[in-house]
């Protein structure tokens, strides 16, 4: 059976890829965690769903450099079988039209493993997580690059840290686009202003790139997000899992 771990900038996604389907854990990312606490963990949630008598296959996404090597060697410790880490020389079945693709995300190219995937046409991956990041996959299969802006909380947070008078505000999507008190105010700029800004990218490179882009969004935050969306998408909330899994068939005999 195959573990998919997505170690992301706020949560760590753990899939257990079962004969009845995904399963799918969080724990929070950050603090970092020791060893011994990682392994119980993982011991804790493989009794939990059954399935401690099977053989296991892990594959780890991480964007958190810190949390890689700890996990890596508590999934090793626990399982004999075959471990993959996503990252330079994996195959993905992506071709990289960018000058350094070793730099991009994991998570990213786990995104348009699967929404490509999912298609097989050319398509945009937008991740709604601590960053809003945007991935773009042409035809046959080329990664032709994408875009990066703050997340909603990160937002959130900098307008409080950042000013003298406001303060965070709870996340809940807005009424109507036109605040009437501070925290209403806020709330319209953080969700009609990030799915506005997505939108205007994704406009903007299919003019460059002259494609119409199927949309596939994903994300701690796609759920609100996708509700201020103008486009036509496919919600997919488990996608970087999805691509883990892909990834792992693709260098399973390797």
């Amino acid at each position: 059976m195959l573990i998919g771990i997505d170690i992301g900038n706020s949560f760590i996604n753990i899939g257990f890829f079962t004969k009845e389907g995904l399963l799918v854990r969080k724990i929070k990312t950050h603090p970092l965690r020791s060893y011994e606490t990682y392994t119980s963990l993982l011991k804790d949630l493989i009794a939990e769903i059954s399935i401690e008598k099977n053989t296991y296959e892990v594959i780890i996404s991480s964007v958190v450099d810190s949390h890689t090597g700890i996990l890596a060697k508590a999934c090793r410790d626990m399982v004999p079988e075959k471990l993959l880490i996503v990252g330079p020389g994996v195959k993905t079945g992506l071709i990289f039209d960018i000058p350094n693709p070793e730099q991009l995300g994991s998570d990213r190219i786990a995104n348009s493993v699967a929404s490509y995937e999912l298609y097989k046409r050319p398509v945009a991956v937008v991740d709604f997580g601590t960053a809003t990041t945007i991935s773009i996959v042409g035809k046959d299969a080329h990664y032709l690059g994408g875009a990066i802006l703050p997340g909603v909380t990160l937002m959130n947070k900098s307008l409080a840290n950042g000013t003298s008078k406001l303060a965070e505000v709870v996340l809940n999507p807005p009424r109507s686009a036109l605040g009437i008190d501070t925290v209403s105010c806020i709330q319209s700029g953080l969700f009609y202003g990030t799915a506005g800004a997505v939108e205007r990218v994704l406009n903007e490179i299919e003019k460059e790139v002259n494609l119409t882009l199927n949309t596939v969004i994903t994300g701690g935050l796609s759920y609100i997000i996708s509700k201020f969306l103008r486009r036509e998408y496919e919600l997919r909330p488990n996608l970087t899992l999805e691509g883990l899994e892909i990834i792992y068939q693709r260098n399973r005999n390797e």
